[in-house]
This record gives C-alpha cells, sequence and structure tokens, in this order.
C-alpha cells in the first residue's frame, strides 16, 4: 500500500517536474503566468463542455477524485513531452503549425492502440486545441493546465452520465413516395420499461419497429437505439427481435437455429433455459420443415432472448399460439422484463397489453394518440380497456 501511495505521488509530481525542466524556448514569449493559468483552466473545461456526449453527472467518491488527480498529473506530463520536448524543437526548423499538426498527429497515434479510431479522433481533436494553445501562448503551463482540467472533469464526470435511453425518436418520419406512414413523432422508452404498443393495422407499428431495428431508415428526424444509431452493430448486438413474420431453412433443426444466434454472444443463456423458457420440448431436435404453426412460432420467441440481449422487439409475439403457450410466453417475458430488460412488443390483443405492460402507447393514422400506464387507458372509458382503444383510434 504504501508503494503504491509513493508512486501515484511520482506521477502527480511528474508533469509539474517537466514543465520546470523544459529543454527548449517556446514558440514565442511566454505570456504572465496569472494570464497562461487563467487561458488554460478556461480552455480545459470548454473543450470538454464542446465534446461531451452527454451532460455531465459528476461523481466526487474518494477513489474517483483520486483518479482524476492521477489522470490530470498524467495529462501535465504527456504536455511537457510533447509542446516542450517535440513541437519545440521541431518548430525552429519546420515553423510552429507545421510542428503544432506533426506533434497532434503523433500524439493522436499514440493512443491509437488503447483507444482504437474515434478515441484516437478525440485525442487528434484535444491535441490540436493544446498544440495550438501552446502556440499562441508560449506557456506550457496553460495547455498543460488545459489538459489537466479536461482529463480531471472527463474522469470525474465517467461514472455518472446517464445511461442513453434504449430507444428515442426525434422528430422521426418515414414516407413511402409520397405517403407519410409514422410522424414525426417525438418519442423515448428508457432501459428497463416494457412497453406494449397497440393501433389499428396500418396504423404504422410495423413501421416504427423496423426504424428500432434498423430494417429501415427514417425519411426525416433521427432514430437511437441505446444512443447510436441502430445500424451500428454496436447497438444491434444488444436487441433480439421477433418480427411478424419469420421461417427459417425447412431442413435446420431448432437447436441449430438457437445456436446460430447464441455463437454472436460471449455469454449467451443455455440452450436447456431457453428452450424451456419457451415450451420447445423436442423443438429443438425436430428439423423447421415438420414443425407446426404454434412450434415454430415459439421457436422465433426464443430466438429473440437467444443472444442475451439489453432490448427485444416483439413484433406481435404470441400470434398463432394456444392459450397455453401465449401464457408462457408472457411469463417469459415478463421474467426478462424483471431482470433490468427493455421490452417493445405489437400486439392486438389488448389483454396482452393490459396483462404485460407497464406503459401503452397508441398508434394511430401514424402518430401517437395516447401514451401512458393501462390503468390510466382504460381510466379514460370506465375501465374497459377495448372501449378506451376503440375511442382513441376512432376519434
Amino acid at each position: 500500500m504504501k508503494r503504491t501511495l509513493l508512486s501515484t505521488a511520482a506521477l502527480i509530481a511528474l508533469g509539474p517536474a517537466l514543465l520546470r525542466l523544459s529543454p527548449t524556448p517556446p514558440p514565442r514569449p511566454p505570456l504572465a503566468s496569472v494570464t497562461s493559468a487563467s487561458l488554460g483552466l478556461l480552455a480545459g473545461i470548454a473543450l470538454f463542455a464542446v465534446l461531451a456526449r452527454a451532460r455531465p453527472h459528476v461523481l466526487l467518491t474518494p477513489l474517483a477524485v483520486a483518479t482524476a488527480i492521477v489522470v490530470a498529473g498524467a495529462g501535465m506530463s504527456e504536455e511537457a513531452i510533447w509542446r516542450a520536448f517535440a513541437l519545440g524543437r521541431i518548430a525552429p526548423t519546420a515553423g510552429v503549425w507545421p510542428a503544432v499538426a506533426v506533434t497532434t498527429a503523433a500524439f493522436a497515434a499514440t493512443h491509437l492502440p488503447m483507444l482504437r479510431t474515434r478515441g484516437a479522433a478525440t485525442q487528434l481533436v484535444t491535441g490540436g486545441a493544446f498544440g495550438a494553445l501552446f502556440a499562441a501562448t508560449g506557456s506550457l503551463l496553460a495547455c498543460a493546465l488545459a489538459h489537466a482540467t479536461y482529463n480531471l472533469i472527463a474522469v470525474l464526470s465517467r461514472g455518472g452520465v446517464r445511461p442513453a435511453s434504449a430507444i428515442a425518436f426525434r422528430h422521426a418520419e418515414k414516407r413511402f413516395g409520397e405517403q407519410l406512414a409514422l410522424g414525426p413523432l417525438d418519442l423515448t422508452v428508457e432501459q428497463g420499461e416494457l412497453v406494449a404498443l397497440l393501433g389499428p393495422n396500418g396504423a404504422g407499428k410495423t413501421t416504427l419497429v423496423s426504424l428500432v431495428t434498423g430494417v429501415r431508415r427514417p425519411s426525416a428526424g433521427d432514430v437511437r437505439l441505446f444512443g447510436r444509431d441502430p445500424r451500428d452493430w454496436r447497438a444491434r448486438a444488444q436487441l433480439g427481435t421477433t418480427p411478424q413474420q419469420m421461417d427459417f431453412p425447412p431442413t435446420l433443426r431448432g437447436r441449430e437455429i438457437l445456436d446460430l444466434a447464441r455463437a454472436h454472444t460471449p455469454s449467451p443463456p443455455p440452450l436447456s433455459e431457453l428452450a424451456e423458457r419457451f415450451d420447445l420440448g423436442d423443438t429443438l431436435q425436430a428439423q423447421n420443415g415438420s414443425l407446426s404453426g404454434g412450434q415454430r412460432r415459439r421457436l422465433a420467441l426464443a430466438l429473440a432472448f437467444a443472444n442475451a440481449p439489453a432490448l427485444v422487439v416483439l413484433d406481435e409475439p404470441t400470434t398463432g399460439l394456444d392459450v397455453e403457450s401465449r401464457r408462457g410466453a408472457w411469463d417469459a417475458i415478463a421474467a426478462f422484463a424483471a431482470q433490468g430488460g427493455t421490452v417493445l412488443l405489437t400486439t392486438h390483443y389488448l389483454e396482452e397489453a393490459d396483462s404485460l405492460a407497464d406503459r401503452v402507447i397508441v398508434l394511430a393514422r401514424g402518430e401517437v394518440v395516447a401514451d401512458g400506464s393501462p390503468q390510466s387507458l382504460k381510466a379514460c372509458a370506465g375501465g374497459d380497456i377495448e372501449q378506451a382503444f376503440i375511442d382513441l383510434v376512432t376519434a
């Protein structure tokens, strides 16, 4: 423990020490220390504000503060190395701004193995800003404090950023030719919600599902899945889905179909668990061509959960199932939601929405005409959810 503390203290002290040991003069006479320090602090804050993807929620635990101080000290060390040891020596022969460009590119390249392309691109922006600040002020103190301040805020904010919504529509619409099928729509489904999407045929339910799953792209506006484009594989890796129509090659066995989906995640649920949850029985060993419609539907429903998703999108998942199988599917969906999973399901069974959902969204003519709990929906029609639905979609 003592050795760790000494190492940490040495790392924190390294940055300021390197600033005083600068071997080369700056590209211009430095500004006064007070001015340089003020500009550095403001630049670090402004740079973080520009690059932050979400509103920060600062976490001030002892571990977070200690980590932030160490990272801030490391940032000061980096500035001493890249500006005084590198930029300062290149500038007399190549010129100041070419030296800024070269050292910025090298700075970003050194982060590529650890942060990959997107992280290195961020380093390209921050390195360019710090290099330009050094060139403009001639002060190592300014760029070192800017880097330290940026790192300090970034580390303290990292643990408290609010998780992205599971699904977010922002002024999104979908047109087929001149026909407006959906929207403009502003809609958010937070992680952990179980949402039922109701509406008559042609209301836009399947179109909405196709936008969420990335099968189609919006004609205007924006759709996000866990904060990303639904066509981004990193978002889709957290998604499980059962579309209205789903079939498989007739010679594949149920086990092979589920194993294909399970192979795409490092920690899939056991095959036996899926079989029990969705009452697959002999379906696992049978070829798809020999299965009944209900058996295929249960297999398609199990497939949505086979990759351990964070969100399942189920388009009329229990259509074609008998009463017992439907109840079993409801239990499986409810159990997934109880464990923190997010569910969006479309259905024509009002009883299904009433029994399962925490929230009901009603679509009509491509627009949201109601959004609330099943209880609030029923209250609009004296406790009758069917009458409430009819009143909403025919208004």
